[in-house]
């Protein structure tokens, strides 16, 4: 038996070996596994007789963040040949984004395709592509290619998203030897935006937005303050967008997001792994109950989850100056959940951090209530144990002043969180 067991265990940890996402073997199985997420429900009503808006600038674009429910104030601008696009990426014809809670939307003049990636409830980050041409029933087409970069080292090797600040020559092209830098709420201002156009006001930090390399062998972005929308038009014809904003508050939220996103795929498909594991070692050796490296897995991730969600080791911004020059902060967070006082997750700050409250909004997305049920009651357990501590750690200090009110809207707007 002894002998048997021993076996197991290495066969098991085998399948995890060289850094290998869990994304491709049981229990996800992304292949062929159902999806759930916004794309898919947008298809569904489709099919049904929901008629996508479609133009002729812009084809379907307008149509699909109308769909989604994304605002246009989320734009922000990428001028790096850094995506499926980069043939047509130029920094005379930047790429747009625009993102909601779950979703990401991908635009290029000019392109046959608008691309799609979503944050799927069993997946992880899935990713489409809609033909741009009217038709009358417009079909969103799976495109798992994306994972070749989608799935790397940038984002923890499962399916995920990422966002870079590279340095590019004078035609958007990343020059590779010169290094990137992956961005997250914890990126110091200096290293961000390489790639990208920034507008904003007033900002006081140095950046690598809106610039490239000039000078051959010179590794050196001349960090430029954010440009107001009006100053855009040196570099493009913003009149072709649906917005005429890169807006630095928005590239802020953006920033926090993806990495959340990425963070919640990791820990569900770790925990997700080790709970199938133990299934099958429990029925193996005809035993039942929780293993301890189950216990230690999950715990682990569980504290993952909880310093990022809690903005743990963000960038202070109390010294630093910048407002935004869009409609942003207003528009995402119209129709989201608000306590009885009216607080809310999305109601962004950017003076001494992101967020007013800081708990991430994304503990209320597809990402979040797609976590396998022991995770998530463990995050939930631990987060509603810090917000209702006397003392906390000092990691967690930040929270002191926020604990009644983050608890108090987690409490009327959480089913998940009403149960624990």
């Amino acid at each position: 038996m002894i002998k048997n067991f021993a076996l197991l265990i290495l066969l098991l940890s085998m399948t995890t070996a060289f850094g290998e996402g869990f994304y491709e073997r049981a229990p996800i199985d992304y292949e062929n596994g159902k999806e759930d997420n916004e794309v898919s429900r947008l298809q569904e009503k489709i099919n049904n007789g929901l008629e996508l808006e479609h133009d002729y600038e812009n084809g379907y674009l307008r149509g699909v963040l109308k769909a989604l429910n994304i605002p246009v104030s989320t734009q922000t601008l990428v001028f790096s040949k850094t995506s499926l696009h980069r043939k047509l990426i130029h920094p005379s014809k930047p790429r747009a984004l625009y993102y909601n809670d779950n979703s990401y939307v991908g635009w290029v003049d000019g392109a046959k395709v608008l691309e799609l990636a979503v944050a799927d409830k069993n997946l992880g980050a899935v990713f489409y592509i809609l033909d741009q041409k009217k038709n009358a029933k417009p079909t969103f087409e799976r495109d798992d290619t994306c994972l070749s970069c989608h799935a790397s080292g940038r984002t923890g090797n499962e399916p995920g998203f990422f966002i870079r600040s590279i340095f590019p020559d004078k035609n958007g092209e990343p020059i590779a030897r010169a290094g990137e830098d992956r961005v997250n709420h914890t990126t110091p201002f200096d290293l961000r935006w390489g790639g990208w156009y920034v507008t904003g006001e007033n900002i006081s930090e140095k950046h690598r937005g809106n610039a490239w390399v000039k000078e051959e062998g010179k590794y050196v972005l001349d960090p430029k303050a954010a440009v107001t929308t009006d100053d855009l038009s040196e570099y493009f014809d913003p009149e072709k967008y649906p917005a005429k904003t890169s807006d630095v508050e928005a590239l802020m939220a953006l920033e926090h997001q993806v990495e959340m996103h990425n963070l919640l795929v990791q820990t569900k498909f770790r925990s997700a792994h080790a709970l199938h594991n133990e299934r099958v070692i429990n029925k193996a050796l005809g035993e039942t109950g929780r293993r301890d490296l189950t216990k230690r897995i999950l715990n682990n991730a569980a504290n993952e989850v909880i310093d990022y969600l809690l903005f743990v080791e963000e960038v202070s911004l109390g010294k630093i100056t910048f407002k935004g020059t869009s409609s942003f902060k207003e528009d995402f967070g119209k129709g989201k959940p608000k306590s009885s006082t009216g607080h809310s997750l999305y109601e962004f700050d950017f003076e001494k951090r992101i967020s007013k409250l800081p708990c991430s909004w994304l503990v209320y997305s597809d990402s979040f209530t797609g976590l396998p049920a022991e995770l998530k009651t463990l995050v939930l357990q631990k987060l509603k144990n810090l917000l209702l501590a006397s003392e906390l750690p000092d990691k967690f200090i930040h929270l002191r002043q926020h604990q009644q009110d983050i608890h108090k809207l987690l409490m009327e707007t959480h089913k998940d969180y009403q149960k624990i």
